[in-house]
């Protein structure tokens, strides 16, 4: 039941999606938390969601487009663990000890070939990928479903996040906790209050609990993706 779930939303996500229309911007060349701060403290109390959003499926007739694609991006995007930064998708020989996140097949994940599917493994205790600059329009709406990769002992947080256009960190516009066991987390997060906005948006999995394996420890973003419809 759990790989059916995933593999509806692919499906209804491919099917109505056009090619991804992004702005193409240089990197941030500031990317808080800046090198000049102290590493995130590991007792940081991060606030979590008493429940997770119902999604809200658009109508079956409904067209619209790709605004932002996670994965596509994925090189785009500035990696950071704490104040250090990371270099964007290393060589697999590279030292990965600092984290790491990587696009995983589909057929070997049990999903349609070209589900995009963005593995984030820390490492450590977050890892952090910020965005290049995306304007929110009315309407737009971020959805991707969560999971752990493995059966092995999981318990981490995704999150939301984001840098305004004056650079400040709202580090959890939205969170979801996710254990070992849990059911596929399907999220379709309305945007339109931040509609007008140019923001560099940032995904971030954080460990709950001293970290045992990297094997164990990593989250799975399907799909990640800002959905625009037409007018």
């Amino acid at each position: 039941m759990r790989h059916i779930s995933i593999v509806c939303l692919a499906l209804s996500l491919l099917a109505a999606c056009v090619p991804i229309s992004v702005s193409t911007l240089s990197p941030a060349t500031q990317a808080p938390p800046s090198p000049t701060l102290a590493p995130l403290p590991t007792d940081t109390v991060v606030p979590t969601l008493t429940s997770i959003p119902e999604p809200t499926p658009a109508p079956s007739d409904s067209l619209g487009t790709i605004g932002l694609d996670f994965v596509a991006l994925l090189c785009n995007a500035d990696w950071m663990n704490g104040a250090v930064h990371l270099l964007p998708c290393p060589n697999p020989n590279a030292d990965l000890s600092g984290g790491d996140a990587r696009v995983l097949d589909a057929l070997s994940e049990g999903l349609p070939a070209n589900t995009p599917i963005l593995q984030m493994i820390p490492n450590a205790n977050a890892l952090f990928l910020r965005y290049p600059s995306f304007t929110v329009k009315a309407g737009d709406r971020f959805r991707t479903t969560l999971l752990c990769h493995t059966a092995a002992p999981c318990d981490v947080e995704f999150a939301l996040g984001y840098y305004d256009a004056n650079h400040k960190y709202r580090d959890s516009f939205m969170v979801w906790d996710y254990k070992a066991g849990d059911p596929p987390i399907d999220v379709d997060l309305d945007l339109s209050p931040l509609a007008g906005q140019s923001l560099d948006f940032v995904l971030t999995l954080r460990l709950s609990h001293s970290i045992q394996s990297p094997d164990e420890d990593n989250g799975l973003w399907i799909a990640p993706h800002i959905y625009r419809p037409l007018p």
